[in-house]
């Protein structure tokens, strides 16, 4: 397949480059890795409509984005998994490789020098042009900067971004691609046909149920009244409010078109960081579970609920209970548990996965997390 061999010359060519660019963004070898991988398959997916004499400039607009878009991702696509939840962090010495201390450590002009030569792979012409020096200028710093790198750059760890494996899952990120946008036109056929039906037939006029009772219902109310009446918070436990949160202790609260609780729940063990997010709607796929897969993951279906479970567990020691649950109005909720003490103060609601550790494993535990993403009437 044409496709396959260009851009497999293509990974060939620049993976490693690009995995070194991903490095200085986010400071550690496996996550730039993993961002690498994520950017080639997003570019495997486009790979027909990129244009081949921009493809560098291109890939490194697509590596930018993949680097910030992961930093904002849920937590659990973010995370390595593993089969068993450890007792301690897991350390990886090859982090200990602090190349961008090294390049702080150059002069600027050396360092842009060699971040747009090396890391971007410019011309000297190209260098020369944006940042508005002499090509024999260029030449010369970048000689001095990499000789200041080339001892470090020599115990770069080795790269395990393999041009077969991105074009399998890129592969099947696109027939997913396709098969969804095939979905949605048959599905903008159907709402189409069925919204001329409903206006070519007489209708009658109703109050809304909510008016009709003299105001507007509450319903983070109702939720909140759902979930703590539902009493699934075991003896020997507390919760405690989160900090920065507009809202008490598993009370909902409207956040950017979701409905949310969030709370501290502790034990004898120590503290974890609770949240329930209720979503109008939903486009995940209920049919498997992650990719890669995360062990365990377990698929259900409660009462007509469609429900995926789930663990997850981090090199640096967090783990994260989740439950996904799909019900038949179309209401999307996901609850999960971390084991991390606090909430991020910059972002509402948010456990602050970068926080001490502070319990071996998250609480409340998998099977109370899917009675809560099941409870009767807790829908958006």
């Amino acid at each position: 397949m044409d496709r396959d061999r260009e851009f497999g010359e293509f990974v060939d060519a620049r993976a490693l480059v690009m995995r070194r660019t991903a490095y200085l963004l986010c400071g550690d070898w496996h996550r730039a890795e993993d961002i690498v991988q994520q950017a080639l398959i997003k570019m495997y997916v486009a790979w027909s409509r990129v244009r081949k004499d921009s493809v560098d400039a291109y890939a490194r607009k697509v590596l930018v984005r993949t680097a910030i878009d992961e930093t904002r991702r849920g937590f659990f696509q973010r995370e390595r998994t593993v089969d068993a939840v450890p007792e301690s962090a897991v350390t990886d010495a090859t982090t200990d490789l602090d190349l961008r201390g090294a390049l702080d450590a150059l002069p600027a002009g050396q360092r842009a020098v060699v971040v747009l030569r090396y890391w971007e792979d410019l011309s000297i012409t190209e260098t020369a042009r944006i940042l508005g020096r002499t090509e024999g200028t260029v030449k010369s710093q970048a000689a001095k900067g990499l000789a200041a790198l080339r001892d470090l750059l020599e115990n770069e760890p080795v790269s395990r971004i393999y041009t077969s494996e991105v074009i399998r899952k890129g592969r099947t990120r696109l027939v997913r691609r396709r098969t969804a946008i095939a979905g949605a036109l048959a599905f903008v056929l159907l709402v189409g046909a069925g919204t001329v039906g409903y206006l070519a037939a007489p209708h009658k006029t109703a109050d809304n149920a909510a008016a009709s009772a003299g105001g507007n219902v509450d319903r983070n109310a109702q939720l909140t009244a759902i979930l703590r009446d539902a009493d699934l918070i075991p003896a020997g436990v507390t919760v405690q409010d989160a900090q920065g949160v507009p809202a008490g202790a598993l009370q909902f609260f409207d956040l950017i078109g979701t409905r949310r609780a969030v709370a501290l729940v502790t034990d004898a063990q120590g503290t974890s960081a609770l949240t329930i997010e209720l979503h109008r709607d939903n486009a995940t796929d209920f049919s498997t579970c992650f990719e890669p897969e995360v062990a365990p993951c377990e698929l259900r279906e409660i009462d007509g609920i469609k429900v995926r479970s789930s663990i997850a567990g981090r090199q640096d020691g967090v783990h994260i209970y989740q439950v996904e649950a799909l019900r038949t109005d179309g209401t999307y909720v996901k609850a999960s548990s971390f084991n991390v003490g606090g909430f991020r103060t910059n972002a509402v609601g948010t456990p602050d996965l970068e926080g001490p550790k502070s319990r071996p494993a998250p609480l409340p535990d998998r099977e109370t997390l899917i009675k809560i993403a099941t409870l009767p009437g807790l829908t958006f």
